[in-house]
Order: structure tokens, then sequence, then C-alpha cells
């Protein structure tokens, strides 16, 4: 699959003058104090079209402050396979992502921004907060973002914890074990009958998908997991529908049947390593059906 590609956007704003927007939250562990600069409505100003530029292709979408960026000394994280990818607008006080992490991984980094951060925590699986320099832990907080990088990381589940108002982006991210046995989602493709008789055979589409339409789909699994799963998530990462598969001749092979979607959506395989334990790969392409 491919790879995402960080984006960086510098975001414009004005100030809303003697504002407070952090009164009654909890600070993020390793956080220090910086004035928020936001417009009139208590959100940073951002540009819509980058924005969904990163949102359509997985990328990370920076929400700076006005100057924050020439003295923020920014150590970009290096991404490996994606694990959580949700780009959305904030409907609630706050949300939590849940963030897989199988046996061996070597890295995990997680982003977190939004117009308005009130909170970004990062939880561990057996229910720890992530502070900065705690067991290879390295945190980078800003006035509206939080990037972490996590050497070494348990496996089991991790929890983002995202509190605040107006667009937002999450990312989580594994460099995965060099062992070999590492889940990895090779590929995913809605496929037809074609070629020539006597030599037909299911390649992969090349029209549109259309909302509603059953296809057929096939995907390649590798690592040996022990179980396997696979669904259609929203642009913000909330469920869609499951998508029945089984596995076919060759090993990490398996066909179905795709119902499409009425909106975007971006295809997410999970279950259990080799180990036993939680593993989640998403593709970082977000397919809008016509």
């Amino acid at each position: 699959m491919k790879s995402s590609v960080t984006l960086l956007a510098m975001c414009l704003a004005s100030v809303a003058a003697g504002q407070d927007l952090t009164t009654g939250t909890k600070p993020d562990p390793g956080q220090h104090g910086r004035p928020l600069r936001s417009d009139r409505f208590g959100l940073l100003e951002v540009n819509p079209q980058f924005f969904e530029l990163a949102a359509g292709t997985g990328g990370d979408f920076y929400f700076w402050a006005p100057g924050e960026f020439a003295r923020a000394g920014l150590q970009l994280p290096i991404h490996g396979d994606p694990v959580l990818l949700a780009y959305g607008v904030a409907d609630g006080p706050s949300r939590s992502f849940a963030i897989p992490v199988e046996h061996g991984a070597r890295s995990l980094t997680v982003f977190a921004g939004a117009q308005r951060k009130d909170r970004a925590v990062l939880v561990r699986p057996n229910g720890s907060i992530v502070a900065d320099a705690s067991s290879g832990a390295r945190l980078q907080s800003f006035s509206h973002m939080l990037i972490a990088t996590i050497d070494s990381p348990t496996a089991g589940n991790w929890r983002l914890e995202l509190a605040g108002a107006g667009k937002y982006s999450v990312s989580a991210h594994v460099s995965a074990s060099s062992d070999g046995n590492a889940p990895a989602l090779i590929d995913f493709d809605f496929v037809e009958l074609g070629g020539r008789p006597a030599h037909e055979g299911w390649f992969p589409i090349t029209r549109e998908l259309r909302k509603g339409e059953l296809i057929e789909c096939s995907a390649r699994v590798s690592g040996g997991p022990v179980s396997v799963q696979f669904a259609f998530v929203s642009g913000d990462g909330r469920p869609i529908s499951m998508v029945p598969m089984e596995r076919t001749e060759g090993e990490g092979n398996y066909f179905g049947r795709c119902l499409i979607p009425g909106l975007p959506f971006r295809i997410v395989v999970s279950g259990q390593d080799s180990r036993g334990l939680p593993f989640r790969r998403i593709d970082s392409a977000l397919r809008t059906p016509q």
C-alpha cells in the first residue's frame, strides 16, 4: 500500500483578544504553556482545501498558530504503516481513538491536531498516561497539536483522547517488526471478470465505484495473522460496515463480495497477529463512490 505523505500546512489566524480557551481543561502531559491564537469563533483559521487534501490522502495536517512554526523546533516523525486515520469536525466534548499495536513493533507515532485543542492525551494499554521522556516516549506539544513518538511500544490497545472543537486530524503509524512476521495489508482490489476466452480471470476495475453496488473484492495480507477481518470506515474513522471475505488458495489471499457504501470510505484490516495480539492496518486513500 502507498505510504501516507505528510502535509505541512501553514495556517493563518487572528487573535481573540483576552479570550482564554484553556480554562477548565487538563493540560497535556509535558505541554508547555503557550497562548492560543484564534479567530472570533475561538477556532484557529485553516485553509479548508489543504485540510481536505490531507484527509483524502492520509497526510498529517499541521495546525500552526501564527508565528509558532518558526520557534517550534519541530522534529518530523518517521511514519511506518498506518493504523489509524481520522479527519473530521468535532461533534462532542471529546472523542477516544483506539490504536492497536502488534507484537514486536519498533515504534509508534501519533499525531493529533485541532482548530481548538483543549486536551490530547495518549494512554498506554495498562491505562497509564504517556508523559514526555517516559519509557522511550518523546512528546512535541503545541497550541493546537500533539506529536508523540514511542520506541518499542508495548503490544496491545493504546488510546488517544482528544477534546476540542472544529476540524481535527488524527493519525497513528507503527514501524513493524523486521523479523518478517509483521502483518501487512499488501493490496485490496475491487475486481471483475475479464480477459480473452479460455483466459478469463479477475482483474482490478478501471471505472469509478458506484454507491450501493455489490462487487467482488480481493486482498492479500502477509505476516501469518491468526485472524483477519476487513471493514470499511468513514473519513473520520468511524465504522461503516464489515466486509465478508474468505481465505482462498495461496497464503494470505482473500476473496469476497463488497457492498459499496454511500459515502467516502477507507479499507481497514484488523485481527490478531501470529502471537494472538491485536493488529490493524488502514489504506491511506479515501475512496469516494459516485
